[in-house]
């Protein structure tokens, strides 16, 4: 007898067909079930794991033993007439019928819909196509100081969307940019790089609201549903659940326990203090100096109102971080304040995202508490995978702590999320900068002057930092052509000649010397180092870092893992500075 036949006669294949066909099947429940239960990815892969390894073990028991009448022997003591393989072979044969036919059953179960999103492994781990982008809600109110209210009614509902796990809610910064848009739907859903679309338009007189949503398929441009919302202001946060939890049923999304509880909570039971919120995250998202100094006006009215409105402090938070940041306001005074408002909304409400990430920005920028700016960074991201702004704040980190690889991942999921946002794409240059992907960065920092909006001054600085990727590249006549766009002289002939004469370092020496004798103020520490650098003048771009340390420059930390600074990186003096911050241990 040779060895199939043996194998024949032990079941071995047989009992191997099996084993791989309620594999299958049990594998397809899973991929269904654990992600409704909110289950870590590694469950999955430690299933597969466990199943592959599985098999052979499977295979070499069913080599060496069989079942018999008398229970579970070794295949070699059992002899021909005692042996029910026979049997044991029609029983595996049933096993696989119906295996087969519940593999057919699930396999039609989990077959999308029209309409629906697919589901797929990827590296183990399950993805899904539901995204989605909420547009402006038109104001329809016929008075356009309710314009605050519409955009609330949008911004509140996004928020709901982002809470549901397994939709991916692109950000309410990349969605503006189509307010009013003449766009096609399908256009708007392929730059967004959505599949489906929120619409709405809002109606408000006095206390009487109308709402009318509509969620469309972006690539075929179909309405899937739409509704009507007639209702009172004091039953507004139960209208925003209701859309919310019905594109989660559209989507075929499942919402757990926990995301329900939050979707279904009252921020407030004062209206007055809703609105007075309202208003301020609509001069909040406007961004200038200006208006954050109104959304701090009518934050505060609103936690007057209602001293535990936690969304109201984490308000207060993000508005006094952005313009300490911005030097708007004096940094010790708006990181402090920021740090109380943002812990002051998580004693009432440890579920804030938000105030998490302003938590981890401050940490990071005003307190370089890198344990626990990170720390507070993915506590933000785990509450809300959808908050561009937390991946940001933690690439940020990241790349401070020269963490190149997964600083990457995480912008790369801020702009996923937030695709049009000027800081999220500066970002994403400065770590392909830092990162030596010179290429990538140039690419980066020209489509980051297209999102300046004109504003020369963020124009003139990505030129700056593209100039610097010429640098290293050794491109040093497109540096020089570059350099050109600083120096406001009429007549260029004279650069040329030291160009001609001295090469870059030359011009590069003569900039400097002009920025000291014509344009002296601290902000120019930091370029003046950078270029001495450059030239390979180690001392004195020493000294100029070190007049940036002392200035309090809030963007200090980030010299731990700039590629201005590689030149210098060894000096004592250098690793004297990133002691101060605790960054000497990094890299």
């Amino acid at each position: 007898m040779n060895f199939i036949d043996e194998l024949k006669r032990r079941n071995v294949i047989k009992a191997t067909i099996a084993y791989i066909v309620v594999a299958w099947v049990l594998l397809q429940v899973l991929t269904s079930v654990l992600p409704n239960f909110e289950t870590p990815p590694w469950v999955l892969k430690t299933l597969l794991f466990l199943i592959a390894i599985g098999l052979p073990v499977w295979v070499i028991f069913s080599w060496v033993y069989e079942i018999t009448p008398e229970g579970l022997k070794k295949t070699v003591k059992v002899s021909k007439d005692q042996s029910i393989t026979e049997a044991t072979n029609r029983r595996l044969n049933i096993i696989i019928i119906i295996t087969l036919i519940i593999a057919i059953a699930v396999s039609f179960v989990n077959r999308p819909m029209p309409g629906t999103p697919s589901k797929i492994i990827v590296n183990n781990e399950l993805m899904t196509d539901n995204s989605i982008a909420v547009i402006p809600f038109k104001n329809l109110s016929g008075n356009i100081e309710n314009q605050y209210f519409a955009d609330g009614m949008m911004d509140d509902i996004l928020n709901h969307l982002s809470i549901i796990r397994g939709l991916e809610v692109k950000s309410r910064q990349s969605s503006e940019k189509y307010r009013e848009s003449e766009k096609s739907i399908p256009q708007i859903g392929d730059e967004l790089g959505v599949n489906y679309l929120l619409e709405g338009s809002v109606q408000k007189h006095k206390d009487s609201i109308r709402i009318i949503v509509q969620l469309i398929d972006a690539i075929n441009d179909n309405h899937l549903w739409s509704d009507k919302y007639d209702f009172e202001l004091k039953n507004v946060f139960t209208i925003q659940s209701e859309i919310s939890k019905q594109i989660a049923i559209e989507l075929n999304t499942v919402i757990s326990p926990a995301g329900i509880e939050e979707i279904e909570k009252k921020p407030t039971e004062n209206l007055e203090a809703y609105n007075f919120y309202l208003n301020g995250r609509f001069f909040w998202h406007l961004r200038t100096e200006k208006d954050l100094n109104k959304s701090i006006y009518y934050f505060n009215k609103a936690v007057e109102l209602d001293s535990t409105y936690s969304l109201a402090y984490a308000g207060l938070a993000d508005s006094y971080f952005i313009m300490a940041f911005w030097g708007w306001i004096e940094k010790n005074e708006g990181f402090t304040n920021g740090k109380e408002f943002a812990q002051k909304a998580l004693t009432i409400n440890n579920n804030i995202a938000e105030a998490h990430a302003t938590l981890g920005g401050i940490k990071t920028w005003y307190e370089w508490n890198w344990k626990d700016a990170e720390s507070e960074l993915k506590l933000a991201i785990s509450l809300n995978p959808n908050n561009a702004t937390a991946h940001q704040y933690y690439a940020e980190l990241l790349d401070i702590l020269g963490r190149n690889k997964e600083a990457r991942e995480q912008i790369n999921l801020a702009l996923k999320l937030n695709p049009h946002s000027y800081a999220m794409n500066l970002v994403s240059a400065i770590c392909y900068n830092n990162s030596k992907d010179y290429y990538k960065a140039i690419e980066a920092y020209k489509k980051t002057i297209d999102l300046a909006n004109s504003n020369n001054d963020l124009i003139l600085g990505n030129k700056l930092s593209i100039m610097k990727c010429y640098l290293n590249l050794g491109r040093n006549k497109d540096a020089f052509e570059l350099l050109k766009d600083f120096i406001p002289i009429n007549n260029h002939q004279l650069l040329d000649k030291i160009f001609e004469d001295s090469g870059i370092k030359g011009v590069i020496n003569w900039y400097i010397n002009w920025i000291l004798v014509d344009k002296q103020n601290k902000n120019n520490n930091y370029t003046i180092a950078m270029f001495y650098s450059f030239i390979g003048d180690s001392q004195n771009a020493l000294k100029y870092l070190e007049y940036f340390s002392e200035d309090g420059q809030i963007l200090l930390p980030k010299i731990n893992n700039s590629s201005d600074f590689n030149a210098i990186k060894t000096e004592p003096r250098f690793i004297a500075i990133l002691k101060k911050m605790g960054l000497e241990d990094y890299e």
